[in-house]
């Protein structure tokens, strides 16, 4: 490593060399507002830096390059590479057996068509680019706006965008329209999130609004390199005034605009531009690719190295019996040929047939030649263009449709199709996955009281707080007391008196004040003064004060956004109670306590992180006296509060959870004006630390959170969404395990998952939590396998709850032991997990032995580390933004919907391309076997049967389109059979359909049907060589072709035998290949003497008219073709009677012939009465006649054995 470092930085000071090595990018970069150079005081002047230009570029080639590039990727894949070896070898070694022209065309027809696919999507490319680049933007030029195109911006240029434009790069947000130097902006390009953010300049330059007074600002940004994370940037602002110190202020996330992003609602910005072109974080966001690969990928690599071995032996068993059987009984005793008319005997270079290593290595390449034809050549792109097509299906599905947020199911990879229905373990995380994501106020502690949202108002609780009351004293006591009904939800009335009474005693707490300050909640309000009209092109920004003055005191007409549904519900509830927000000004916090309007001074928001699992806001009310405002998850929070009813709170939150509620604990403390400028102050450095930013800014929230009262707590509730328990049911018939990785509270998680049917009766619930140290955890796991032993020898499943913190003792020293004791639990519960926690239980899985299939699905951010470890990514395009649906490889709107792209779209997928893999093969072992039985007839010859134009278009034309068509619209099993037969799904699992057994049976049938094509052809003719009315003679031309007709047509047969589904498109493609190939065949016989300079073979001319004017060919013909495929008739026919699921369907097909069509008259043989049907309507038998035409029904015919003991038919 210091030797390369040495050679590269001798480089960089060689003139010569210096244009070699790329430069050494600096840990941050400096960015002079406006483009301007100023002196850095205490430092020398700063040489610019050279950045990118602004030009967006999303295209791979260009029309200089793009035959070479594409060529070089394609030529990437071992398998073009591989033809392209062969076609070189037909080239280079003289008179091979076959023209290279077979396999040269087929080469160049799959790279041509990938070409011209990947051409029209980068030409598709070029044009949006073109258009972003073209848009025109103003920037600030000399004091005056100027309007240049958007590639041309450069970095620390000024640029203005207007409302409802998109910001050309990621800018610094210098000043706006709004006084307060706010504006708002829609992030759906970025994350998906339609709501609207609101985004803040920097004080000390938000009164800069005029292009005169940019152009004169005089000052540096600071910053780091772009990174790929949307939400984080670390950076400094340094103004420079020659009549004052220089001023440093922090730059976070909410003052930086990101390109693709849209300015909304405000009439304009002014920003510095810091990332532009590939330097943005969209841009950086969009070279990001997966890496995963499916498992029939994986087994065709497999196959290919198979068939590489077999076609290896094939050419050294034909070259050790052609030189064996050198210059024995072909030789006249004079040395010359006795059957001189037999070609590449000795015409290889060697005239006297001469056994040289040379000549055996040549034989050996001319058998490979002619065998190579065994791996199909159009396989890939086949693939590519069935899995492509197929994918579209997946958004077609009508099924899949979420009506309510207007989005259908999306399949943002086509390469993992088939690794939906392969599917062992599935992760699954709970909020907006599981449940609805849409929070309501149920319950809340406050001061140690229980209280009840209860017609828009909260009231005592006072049957549960006695019950737990005496509970605790029945436990103090050491008496036994049942207090399981505390978890009911029934609650007695309370009377209107008592409500109001109980409103007054409660509304002087600060319990609704953090509440109604502890957050990050924006206001929407609709123009036309009502609530009714959201859309954001109608909504406006109005000022807290004129809130106040136009009788908006409560607050009706205001529409919350929230980043989180929790907070949204908690200010919500405020309203309904009397408490409303009205908005901030000028860091100003106006809220109105029933009809009391009160202000306070917003100095610090401590977002909440994943980590601390809290939030805090440092605040300033109107009496002087600073307070910090806290609420967060109880593990984070009360282990921070020194004061206020605690144990009494645990109890609290610990009943909420119990009733499958959300919750969170607020807490507060005052401070004195001496300890908030020291708190201010570590913030302010933390802040403009550009080093260990995210370190130091911990250890100071770290100090601020210390010391905390506890207050109460809050308890939301997120419903289940429609069809969770159903569908987590039908996959655990599927043999699919369910793991649910939540953050949430364990009493939370484990009532959400009993609800949801991820635990059900007959589990034996074991729990792994709340360890005290690493040795007690593994202590503790050791006891717990024993405890796994003994339920599984009683026969009981098993079900386990593990906490993150326990998680993290075990993960890294005992992860075999837990992962043992994980697969064999029928679910698995993880709660308190972090994100990162979320991956590494998904990974474990991944490691273990069998390598498990795994899936995991999720709707937030804190779910894209998981989805994207996992093999296949699904996304919930919820209402945390839709991160991880841009994440994923697939996406839909419901949980529920899961059932369908797994049991059915899964399903489908695997058939379908397991057997077009499979069928390639076969078709190809079918085919070019013949050449290997041809050599014990030609004298070990390297000659083909063939001629060059069956080797060229075998795979292209002749066999390709039916299965292609089979692989886009095969339906082994109707749907509704698969979603009622969850354990179909169970069938197919493990890459059932590519084993061995599986593998072994096409290809000794493509053995059988090679055999019977090649020996029935050769015994027709053996003895009868007269061919034809003319009585020609038979030749290689006519054996070979009437072989290929045999072959075509009993590997098309055989596709038809495993087609259950049949549509008209189908039978349009197999009529197609059989007319318009032979088509072909019988054009090119006719002048086949044109193209004779092709072919190695003898002439074609006039072979397909002699062929089929021969009744002879023709009964035999038959007679072979039913030789062929008796054995498939036979395994189909097997498969039918066997499989009880294809006796279902047939049986269901035979009821279905008998149906009665609407709106037609049956004769039925029976007297005159009255049938009844489902639908409670009748229809009357007249005269031996019924009238079917009474509705659109369709009746099935059956008999009814009536009282009288005669059978009637009845409907």
């Amino acid at each position: 490593m210091k030797i390369q470092e040495a050679f590269l930085g001798c480089a960089r000071r060689t003139p010569l060399l210096k244009r070699c090595v790329s430069p050494v990018r600096p840990d941050k970069r400096i960015v002079y507002l406006g483009g301007r150079y100023v002196d850095i005081d205490g430092e020398e002047a700063t040489v610019g830096q050279k950045y990118c230009d602004n030009t967006v570029t999303t295209s791979k080639y260009t029309a200089w390059n793009f035959i070479f590039k594409n060529l070089y990727e394609q030529f990437l894949r071992i398998a073009n590479f591989y033809f392209l070896v062969v076609a070189v070898l037909m080239f280079v070694v003289p008179n091979t057996p076959v023209s290279p022209v077979t396999s040269a065309l087929p080469l160049a027809f799959v790279l041509v068509v990938t070409a011209l696919k990947q051409a029209y999507e980068d030409y598709l490319r070029h044009k949006e680019d073109k258009v972003v680049n073209l848009r025109e933007y103003e920037v600030i030029k000399d004091g005056r706006l100027t309007t240049i195109k958007s590639h041309n911006i450069q970095v620390g240029d000024i640029v203005k965008v207007n409302d409802n434009e998109q910001f050309p790069c990621d800018l610094v947000l210098l000043s706006s329209s709004d006084d307060q130097g706010q504006c708002t902006i829609q992030t759906a390009n970025l994350d998906g999130e339609t709501n609207l953010k609101t985004f803040i300049c920097v004080p000390e330059t938000r009164s800069l609004d005029t292009p005169g007074q940019l152009d004169n600002i005089q000052g540096y940004i600071d910053c780091q390199q772009p990174i790929t994370d949307l939400y984080k940037f670390v950076g400094n602002i340094i103004l420079l005034d020659s009549s004052t110190a220089p001023v440093t202020k922090a730059l976070l996330a909410q003052n930086i605009l990101l390109r693709g992003a849209k300015l909304k609602n405000t009439s304009y910005i002014y920003g510095c531009a810091i990332y532009t072109g590939p330097d943005t974080k969209l841009a950086l966001n969009s070279v990001i690719k997966s890496g995963k690969r499916s498992c029939v990928e994986k087994k065709l690599n497999t196959y290919l190295l198979f068939f590489l071995g077999y076609m290896f032996i094939q050419c050294a068993l034909s070259t050790i019996l052609r030189h064996l059987n050198l210059g024995q009984d072909w030789k006249n005793p004079d040395g010359t040929r006795s059957q001189w008319y037999i070609p590449f005997l000795f015409d290889y270079g060697n005239p006297q047939g001469d056994d040289t290593s040379l000549q055996q290595f040549i034989d050996f390449l001319y058998f490979y030649i002619i065998y190579n034809y065994v791996i199909p050549i159009s396989l890939y792109v086949t693939i590519e263009l069935q899995k492509f097509m197929g994918s579209l299906f997946f958004g077609f599905d009508v099924e899949m449709y979420d009506v309510t947020i207007n989005e259908c199911a999306k399949a943002n990879t086509s390469d993992l199709n088939e690794e939906l229905g392969q599917v062992d373990y599935l992760f699954c995380d709970k909020t907006g996955t599981l449940t609805e994501n849409e929070m309501q106020f149920r319950q809340c502690s406050i001061d140690g009281r229980l209280y009840i949202e209860e017609g828009g108002m909260f009231v005592p609780n006072e049957r549960v707080q006695m019950e737990m009351a005496a509970a605790k004293t029945a436990r103090e006591l050491q008496r036994t007391t049942s207090i399981g009904s505390a978890a009911s939800n029934t609650q007695p009335a309370v009377s209107s008196a008592a409500a109001h009474d109980n409103v007054d005693g409660i509304s002087t707490s600060p319990f609704f004040e953090v509440l109604s300050l502890c957050h990050t909640v924006q206001i929407e309000l609709p123009s036309n003064g009502t609530a009714a009209d959201s859309d954001h092109d109608n909504i406006e920004q109005v000022d807290p004060v004129e809130r106040t003055n136009m009788d908006e005191v409560d607050g009706v007409h205001y529409k919350y956004n929230a980043s989180s549904p929790d907070e949204k519900a908690l200010v919500e509830a405020c309203r309904m109670f009397g408490i409303v927000y009205h908005g901030s000004k000028d860091n100003q916090l106006r809220v109105t306590f029933h009809g009391k309007t009160r202000a306070y001074k917003l100095h610090e928001v401590l977002e909440f992180d994943s980590d601390r699992k809290c939030m805090s806001v440092i605040i300033e009310n109107d009496e002087g006296e600073y307070q910090v405002l806290c609420k967060g998850a109880e593990s984070a929070v009360l282990k921070r509060c020194v004061s206020g009813p605690v144990d009494i709170t645990i109890e609290h939150v610990d009943y909420f959870a119990s009733l499958g509620l959300r919750t969170l604990v607020i807490a507060s403390k005052t401070i004195d004006v001496q300890e908030f400028h020291r708190l201010r102050d570590l913030i302010e450095t933390a802040k403009q630390n550009l080093t260990n930013r995210d370190e130091a800014l911990v250890e100071a929230f770290e100090q601020v959170e210390q010391g905390l009262n506890v207050i109460g707590a809050t308890a939301v509730e997120d419903k289940l969404q429609v069809g969770v328990k159903e569908t987590i049911e039908k996959l655990r018939m599927a043999g699919i395990k369910v793991w649910v990785l939540t953050g949430d509270k364990e009493e939370t998680a484990v009532n959400i998952s009993h609800s949801a049917g991820h635990f059900d009766g007959s589990m034996s619930l074991l729990g792994f939590t709340m360890q005290a140290s690493a040795e007690d955890a593994h202590t503790n796991l050791l006891n717990l396998k024993k405890s796994v032993d003994g339920l599984e020898l009683e026969n009981k499943q098993v079900a386990l709850v593990v906490d993150g913190a326990s998680l993290a003792m075990i993960i890294e020293e005992h992860c075999n032991i837990f992962r043992e004791i994980c697969l064999r639990c029928a679910a698995v519960l993880c709660c308190r997990m972090t994100p990162i926690q979320k991956s590494k239980v998904v990974k474990l899985v991944k490691q273990s032995k069998g390598n498990p299939t795994t899936a995991a699905i999720g709707d937030g951010a804190n779910d894209v580390s998981m989805i994207q470890e996992a093999h296949v990514g699904i996304g919930i395009m919820g209402k945390e933004g839709r991160q991880a649906a841009r994440s994923s490889d697939y996406a839909f709107g419901k949980f529920r919907f899961l059932l369908k792209a797994l049991l059915v779209h899964g399903h489908y997928y695997y058939i379908r391309l397991a057997v077009l893999v499979q069928y390639f093969f076969y078709k190809n072992v079918a085919f070019i076997t013949a050449n290997f039985y041809f050599i014990f007839f030609s004298a070990y010859s390297a000659m083909s049967i063939y001629d060059t134009l069956f080797l060229t278009f075998y795979n292209v034309t002749f066999t390709s389109l039916p299965i292609f068509l089979n692989g886009l619209f095969e339906k082994h099993v109707p749907e509704d059979v698969l979603l009622e037969n969850p354990k179909l799904y169970s069938k197919i699992r493990k890459n059932h359909l590519m084993n061995v057994a599986f593998f072994s049976q096409w290809n000794l049938l493509g053995l059988w049907h090679s055999i019977v094509s090649s020996f029935g052809i050769f015994l027709m003719y053996v003895h009868h060589s007269e061919f034809g009315r003319n009585g020609l003679q038979t030749d290689i031309a006519v054996y070979g072709t009437a072989i290929l007709f045999i072959c075509t047509t009993v590997v098309q047969i055989k596709l038809m035998l495993v087609t259950y589904y049949w549509t008209w498109i189908t039978l349009i493609g197999y009529a197609i290949t059989l007319i318009c190939n032979w088509a072909m065949v019988a054009i090119y016989s006719r002048w086949a003497p044109g193209f004779v300079t092709l072919t190695a073979s003898t002439s074609m001319s006039g072979v397909l008219g002699v062929l089929f004017s021969s009744g002879e060919f023709w009964l035999v013909v038959l007679l072979l073709i039913i030789m062929a495929v008796l054995p498939d008739l036979v395994i189909r026919a097997y498969n039918d009677m066997t499989d009880p699921v294809y006796l279902s369907i047939a049986k269901s097909r035979a009821e279905a012939t008998h149906s009665v069509s609407p709106c037609c008259v049956q004769e039925v043989s029976t007297p005159k009465h009255v049938i009844f049907i489902n639908s409670e309507e009748s229809i009357a038998i007249r005269d031996g006649k019924s009238d079917a035409c009474a509705d659109n029904h369709v009746f099935t015919l059956r008999h009814k054995q009536l009282g009288d003991g005669t059978s009637h038919p009845s409907l």
